[in-house]
């Protein structure tokens, strides 16, 4: 029979104990370098600051996407009234925290854009483009290339971004300030008036997430368009950001933190939740290939011609179908795999290595693009290339630990006096 445990944190140590201030430093130093090495070998390869800042582009989306999914759980979970989650919530309100910061890394982006518009990565910026594809008078063009046009304005997409950013940082400095006051205060009605808002804040998210993966991404094509694409954003980041609170929690109870509270089957859950994400960004991924597949328009094909068909792309493509899809599918898919807690953290690890190839594979494909004429040239391979792609990937996730080392620094990892404390560490799996 199993013994009911009182609400109480029984863990000695529940917090960072000052580790981060060796973390921090250490984690800022790999970043950096892993930043410095794409800047040098991306110049050595031939490809200059344009093709640094592509790869930085598709780390930032990477690393983006797992604070934006872990405001995605924090929100969630309260709108679901989950008391499961109430163990392993607070890493994902420091992580989803870490994006109100995160908008100064998108600065070597944003800047160019806005005052250096022919270095961007943004083909829509640059002299001389047109949505049309030419040089063409405004007035001949048809209505929605007209809004397209305004829409794919520099500094019209400098105010979106400054918004997301101001959106994600009131709604994840909420969420954590209210669960830190829970923890001095006991104030059970804390967790009534997030729930009440997470409602509110879920409709503010999701029109976030759309215009965001809209602009960041979709944009470097601005001829090509998928409704679906925002879903496909979303879905890789929650299932990143799933693996990523996972990740955390094997780490601090391997550290003698949060030993008591998370057990195994907080982590059931997680990889359950790991593997539905795991079908639903396959089903989004397929069904969006499949619509552009069989209309057959010229207008949407061309995105995929290069992925499916150029050197070094198709392959890549099968990569991720196998790798994001069939192999963790298998890995989580029983209950004894999903209870493993070697086989778990090897999952999650696996997962977020393609979910950064994913976001590899979204980008880095229109570095070939000719200017103007929707055309992709072939991407060159090179092992100097690759290697500053991986080390930039490396440094940006450095950083987002740092960011979280910064923001958890001695604050508890657990809500000390959540209301549903209790139904935390009694949870069973059954």
């Amino acid at each position: 029979m199993h013994k009911t445990r009182p609400a109480q944190i029984t863990s000695p140590v529940v917090s960072l104990n000052g580790g981060q201030v060796k973390a921090i430093p250490a984690a800022v130093i790999a970043g950096a370098v892993g930043i410095g090495i794409a800047l040098a070998l991306s110049i050595a390869s031939g490809g200059g600051i344009k093709r640094f800042l592509m790869t930085y582009l598709a780390s930032y989306c990477f690393v983006l996407s797992i604070g934006v999914g872990c405001l995605f759980f924090v929100t969630i979970m309260h709108l679901t009234r989950a008391g499961w989650s109430a163990t392993v919530r607070r890493i994902a309100e420091i992580y989803a925290m870490c994006l109100l910061p995160m908008f100064i890394l998108f600065l070597p982006i944003l800047i160019p854009l806005l005052l250096f518009n022919d270095n961007t990565v943004y083909e829509w910026a640059q002299p001389g483009y047109s949505a049309h594809g030419a040089e063409v008078d405004p007035a001949s063009l048809p209505p929605i290339e007209t809004l397209k046009g305004a829409f794919l304005n520099p500094w019209f997409f400098g105010i979106r971004i400054l918004a997301y950013f101001a959106i994600w940082g009131v709604l994840g400095y909420t969420y954590l300030s209210r669960s830190l006051k829970q923890d001095e205060t006991g104030d059970k009605t804390i967790t009534a008036k997030l729930q009440g808002l997470a409602a509110p804040f879920l409709l503010l998210f999701a029109v976030t997430v759309v215009f965001s993966s809209f602009d960041l991404e979709m944009s470097l094509s601005p001829l090509w368009f998928s409704t679906m694409f925002p879903v496909y954003f979303f879905a890789g980041g929650f299932l990143g950001a799933l693996c990523t609170i996972l990740l955390t929690c094997m780490y601090l109870q391997r550290s003698g933190r949060v030993t008591d509270e998370i057990t195994i089957d907080h982590y059931h859950d997680l990889g359950k939740l790991m593997q539905g994400f795991v079908i639903f960004w396959g089903y989004i991924a397929f069904s969006q290939f499949l619509l552009i597949w069989y209309a057959n328009i010229p207008e949407e094909t061309f995105w995929y011609n290069p992925r499916i068909n150029g050197a070094g792309w198709k392959p890549m493509t099968y990569v991720l179908l196998v790798g994001h899809l069939f192999i963790p599918f298998f890995l989580l898919m029983g209950r004894t795999l999903r209870r493993n807690k070697t086989l778990l953290t090897f999952s999650a690890i696996w997962i977020l290595c393609l979910h950064w190839l994913d976001h590899y594979w979204l980008v880095m494909p229109e570095y070939g693009r000719t200017l103007h004429q929707g055309i992709h040239e072939s991407f060159t391979f090179s092992g100097l290339g690759m290697i500053a792609d991986i080390a930039c990937g490396l440094g940006m996730a450095a950083i987002f630990i740092a960011l979280f080392c910064w923001i958890a620094g001695d604050r508890a990892l657990v809500a000390l006096k959540d209301p549903r404390l209790g139904q935390a560490l009694n949870h069973e799996v059954h």
